[in-house]
């Protein structure tokens, strides 16, 4: 009965962000995360080996973490929006292996010991962190960022409801509760200045964590 329940939830997320996507959500936003391009910069991210992109939407940061070298799976509920990612990967001459799933679904569950590199993009799913910390391999990657739940005077983007934003030390706690060492290599929790989908420039309040799981 719990099951038939949890498939109903599923397949209606499925059916809204199939509709969001139909309807040309995130269609301005083709530029990856500016995150994971400073990240890549400051030489944190080492272009190879097998990369995981979590609830990867149109597939920004998965087509730019393949370009960069990396042999990408990018996994999303939405078949929509892995139809238009796909779209794009032909245009671009760049290969991608989409997959459309529910990455919380306990019969989908992610692989351990696999991936050099986990990005995981603004879907709050905090108990699905220890999972991708046992999905990389020793040495590899982790990269979050999440809305921040945020009380100050500034208007910020993102979702109105704090259901859908992190407490600042939210990520932290369920990464520990993972039981596998790692070393923080960038963490921050606040306001940033981003682009607007309309071309304009906004604030978002977000919490962002780069962590290393350790060898040992």
């Amino acid at each position: 009965m719990i099951k038939q329940e949890n498939d109903t939830l599923a397949l209606t997320d499925r059916q809204r962000w199939d509709q969001r996507y139909r309807q040309g959500t995130y269609a301005a936003r083709s530029w990856p995360s500016a995150y994971l391009k400073q990240l890549r910069d400051d030489g944190l991210l080492q272009p190879s080996g097998r990369a995981l992109d979590v609830a990867c939407g149109r597939g920004r940061n998965s087509l730019y973490l393949s370009a960069e070298g990396y042999d990408v799976d990018a996994v999303d509920v939405s078949a929509m929006a892995i139809a238009h990612a796909a779209n794009t990967a032909i245009s671009q001459q760049v290969r991608v292996n989409w997959q459309c799933r529910d990455v919380l679904e306990a019969q989908h569950p992610i692989r351990q010991n696999t991936y050099a590199l986990i990005v995981m993009f603004r879907f709050v799913a905090p108990e699905l962190l220890p999972s991708l910390l046992h999905a990389l391999v020793p040495g590899g990657i982790l990269v979050l960022e999440e809305h921040l739940q945020w009380s100050g005077p500034e208007q910020i983007s993102g979702p109105s409801s704090q259901r859908f934003r992190v407490r600042p030390d939210e990520l932290s706690a369920q990464l520990a509760a993972a039981g596998v060492g790692f070393d923080i290599l960038d963490e921050f929790a606040g306001l940033i200045a981003e682009p607007t989908d309309d071309g304009g420039q906004g604030n978002a309040a977000v919490s962002r964590m780069c962590i290393r799981r350790r060898s040992t």
